[in-house]
């Protein structure tokens, strides 16, 4: 579980986004970090168990939190930290692009999820491959009663094509999922689950539950012709 104190630290960063308060509150900041971190932590153990090829990619919990500073580089928005942490869970990391577990934690816009989100194009004409070869196999997970009880919101990604023409595919279920440009599950989730005692055995349900697309993925990722 996370403190009700991260979680408070969040909104009064984005009321008051700006290096003056951000330096004023630093106590706070590292009361906030230490706990991000210990929740991490807890969480990547417990995935551990699950996934063998996360508990044989020594990831680093720290290493897993996206950094509270903005890239302001190229950005018109120039409010310099972000008022939420991403929690990444991936066996390829630092490298990105494949599949991957995540939690964003942002105070009335929490999420869990996994897979894809986006990818390059070599990985996603990879990934569309193996769905018309294997579509049985995908659509089982995707369909399943578990996957829809804890996804309803199913399979998304950054967008999908109108129309998919690539292909000799005529299958029009097939189809629908040739169109995406990645393949993520993403469920809302209320701030009390992550404050409440039960927190870590709740993720890691939502972790298990989309465990099989992200194999699903990598293994289509992986595979050399």
């Amino acid at each position: 579980m996370i403190k009700q104190t991260s979680l408070n630290f969040l909104k009064e960063l984005k009321t008051n986004n700006s290096k003056e308060w951000f330096d004023q509150n630093k106590i706070i900041y590292q009361a906030y970090k230490e706990d991000i971190i210990a929740f991490t932590e807890n969480l990547l153990l417990e995935l551990e168990k699950i996934d063998l090829s996360i508990a044989n990619a020594n990831l680093i919990p720290k290493k897993c939190l996206t950094r509270v500073n903005r890239d302001l580089r190229f950005s018109k928005d120039k409010t310099p930290y972000k008022n939420y942490v991403l929690v990444v869970f991936n066996k390829n990391a630092p490298h990105g692009n494949t599949a991957g577990y995540f939690i964003h934690i942002e105070p009335g816009n929490c999420m869990v999820g996994g897979g894809i989100w986006q990818t390059t194009p070599e990985f996603l004409k990879k990934i569309r491959k193996e769905i018309s070869y294997s579509f049985e196999e995908i659509n089982g997970i995707i369909s399943s009663k578990q996957f829809k009880d804890i996804f309803p919101s199913g399979i998304q990604g950054q967008s999908k094509l109108k129309k998919f023409t690539d292909s000799s595919e005529k299958r029009e279920e097939v189809i629908e999922l040739l169109k995406m440009k990645g393949f993520c599950t993403k469920e809302i989730i209320n701030d009390n689950v992550l404050t409440n005692s039960d927190a870590t055995k709740t993720i890691i349900n939502y972790f298990k539950t989309t465990k099989p697309l992200i194999e699903y993925l990598n293994k289509a990722i992986e595979f050399e012709e």
